[in-house]
């Protein structure tokens, strides 16, 4: 299912291409280098590291008919962009994260325990039983404190994130464009990632064409966040002064054919003479 050479396909795997390389030489080894970084600092970087880890996948994949696992990597990159910017509105979410992190785990091993008890391997779980009876009690003394029963009902509340905030509610509640994407496209790439909902019987190259584009776009607009996100956060702006103009120059050099375009592209942002355009996609092939 190879598109045609001028399908707008290209131009979006170019603008997502140019973002990764962006990322590459302007902000990777910069952040990597922050001296003794505070829990939310890394809290932000590892989920900065994972979006760009799967923005690598992403343009590495060329042929269209992984279609599926293009959506699974955007739907990914953009949760990870809501992750981010909701660590940084909460002033509290290091210590949040850390301990929901402890909630999980003790979720987890008291499923498994629960599952083998009684069992004629239960004994290779000891290690499992020994966490519990260790710490059990005062991860849910932590989780009371974090988050206490309601004061009304007393009923304790469904600590499945550390916001209490299922995906949809966060996406609404950060706004443009979070809302935007999971309002209008979070459903289609769950459909093609989860079982249960069947994607065209007729599965044609134009609607594959079409479909990955809208992906691209997610990621795109997901990850040009998570970079300016990281702007602010690092202060990248004080020692590369036109950073952001950048981030938004890259996409929009994805969208070029030529170089006098991009020259263009250049000129519009004004970043004409201040560094090489990328190459135009038609050229990259």
């Amino acid at each position: 299912m190879d598109p045609p050479p001028d399908h707008p396909i290209h131009s979006f795997h170019a603008a997502l291409r140019n973002l990764d390389k962006l990322e590459r030489d302007d902000f990777r080894e910069v952040i990597k280098s922050q001296f003794n970084p505070t829990l939310r600092e890394r809290y932000i970087t590892v989920n900065y590291h994972r979006a760009a880890f799967n923005v690598e996948m992403m343009i590495a994949i060329k042929d269209t008919r992984q279609f599926q696992t293009l959506s699974l990597l955007a739907r990914t990159i953009f949760e990870l962009a809501v992750e981010i910017r909701s660590i940084i509105r909460d002033p509290d979410a290091a210590k949040k994260i850390e301990l929901f992190s402890k909630v999980e785990v003790l979720r987890s091993v008291r499923r498994i325990v629960e599952f083998k008890k009684g069992s004629h391997v239960a004994h290779q779980y000891q290690k499992e039983l020994d966490f519990v009876d260790q710490f059990g009690g005062q991860i849910d003394a932590a989780e009371a404190a974090m988050w206490p029963p309601n004061a009304t009902t007393g009923r304790k509340p469904s600590v499945k994130h550390w916001t209490l905030k299922n995906i949809r509610d966060r996406a609404k509640d950060l706004g443009a464009p979070f809302d935007r994407i999971y309002e209008v496209h979070y459903a289609q790439l769950s459909w093609m990632t989860h079982s249960g909902v069947v994607s065209p019987l007729n599965v044609t190259t134009e609607w594959v064409t079409s479909f990955v584009s809208v992906v691209y776009s997610i990621a795109i607009d997901s990850y040009m966040e998570i970079l300016e996100m990281l702007v602010n956060e690092f202060k990248l702006s004080i020692t590369n002064e036109h950073i952001k103009k950048k981030i938004v120059c890259n996409r929009d050099l994805g969208f070029t054919s030529t170089r006098e375009e991009g020259e263009v592209v250049l000129r519009k942002h004004g970043l004409s003479w201040y560094f090489e355009p990328p190459t135009p996609w038609a050229d990259a092939q």
